[in-house]
């Protein structure tokens, strides 16, 4: 959400060089900061861990449904440019927008399934309809708002993780 909002600032940089710069920047830094996050309060506090067979089975679901939903994606991007009088219209806006936040919470409810993970439910109802919202509405703040609905209640999780699990001294 926060990455959607950011995209939204920087997309109205005049310069596409910069733009591009920028984003690019931004998603280096998130994979330094969760590569770091877990090297440096993770492991130590719960070890390194090792998945077992089932756990590498649903993440390999996780991966066909997203590498199907890419497609999906990259087929409505294609056809899209090929028959633009397929999408135009007057609720063509509507539809589109509400079409790609369920979409999104479909898939993020997928890995929420799949993962074993219930607050995941949650956000993706969060993001998806944020995301519809946002284009419906042209109010990119709404991504900033979806985004602290999901990183608050994150944010004392973690607190409370960094409280009551203390660092192993021993190997």
């Amino acid at each position: 959400m926060f990455a959607m909002y950011t995209f939204t600032f920087f997309n109205q940089f005049e310069n596409k060089a910069l733009r591009i710069l920028s984003l690019l920047f931004l998603e280096i830094f998130a994979v330094f900061f969760l590569i770091y996050g877990k090297k440096l309060i993770t492991v130590p506090r719960l070890g390194d861990v090792n998945f077992g067979r089932k756990r590498k089975k649903r993440l390999s679901y996780i991966i066909a449904v997203n590498l199907v939903s890419l497609m999906v994606l990259a087929a409505s991007a294609i056809l899209q440019n090929i028959r633009p009088e397929l999408f135009s219209g007057t609720n063509s806006n509507l539809i589109t927008s509400v079409g790609m936040g369920v979409w999104i919470a479909f898939i993020t409810s997928v890995m929420a399934y799949f993962l074993d993970f219930n607050r995941l439910y949650i956000y993706a109802l969060i993001y998806g309809s944020a995301f519809a919202a946002v284009n419906i509405f042209d109010t990119p703040i709404l991504f900033l708002a979806a985004a602290l609905l999901i990183l608050i209640p994150g944010a004392i999780i973690f607190t409370h993780f960094m409280a009551t699990t203390k660092p192993s001294t021993g190997n």
